[in-house]
């Protein structure tokens, strides 16, 4: 039934030319939601000072993170994100894109997952605007929810990488996170069940 459900969704969706990750609206109960388990951030000493991220208790569904940034970044840094699946000691990677930082955040044209990104990253940023350069001083985001996956996905562990990069030049932060993604229909059913 949830199957003919997520078929009909997708259908209307692009019937619409609706957004896939929109999808999710249209199907309240479709959809998945992170819980995250693992979060390490590491800078280059030379572009950053007072580096922070962590995952916040008690659903583990929430992050922050803060950090001074002591050289401005302008134009031409890139970013690399990788999204895998470990599963028995093998680590199999489904996804992976590198893109221009200054040129995504300029755009409205996105792939899909660096769209999700950047629109969890400016709602949870107190109406800041994100946009290049980043000037020196303190950066700071509260709160940032991974909302709005879309319903093509299945549960299962995630291990993402996110690395910030000038080309050939420097590495300038990298961002590891580990997790489990699941289902809302069965996060809900549990509930009901339990509640």
């Amino acid at each position: 039934m949830l199957s003919l459900l997520w078929g009909i969704g997708i259908l209307a969706a692009s019937l619409l030319q609706i957004h896939p990750a929109d999808t999710v609206k249209i199907l309240p109960n479709v959809g998945y939601f992170l819980e995250m388990n693992q979060m390490d951030c590491v800078g280059n000493p030379e572009h950053f000072a007072d580096l922070h991220c962590r995952i916040m208790p008690p659903l583990n569904r929430t992050m922050e993170a803060s950090a001074t940034i002591l050289q401005g970044l302008t134009n031409g840094f890139a970013a690399s994100l990788r999204v895998s699946i470990p599963k028995n000691r093998i680590i199999t990677q489904i996804f992976e894109i590198t893109f221009d930082v200054c040129k995504v955040l300029r755009e409205r044209k996105r792939k899909m997952l660096i769209d999700l990104m950047v629109n969890t990253l400016a709602k949870s940023m107190n109406s800041k605007v994100l946009r290049c350069p980043f000037s020196k001083g303190k950066f700071e985001s509260k709160n940032i929810t991974v909302t709005d996956l879309p319903p093509m996905l299945r549960e299962s562990d995630f291990l993402a990488h996110l690395d910030f990069f000038i080309p050939k030049v420097t590495i300038l932060l990298n961002v590891t996170l580990q997790g489990h993604l699941y289902e809302n229909a069965k996060e809900k059913a549990r509930r009901k069940k339990y509640l």
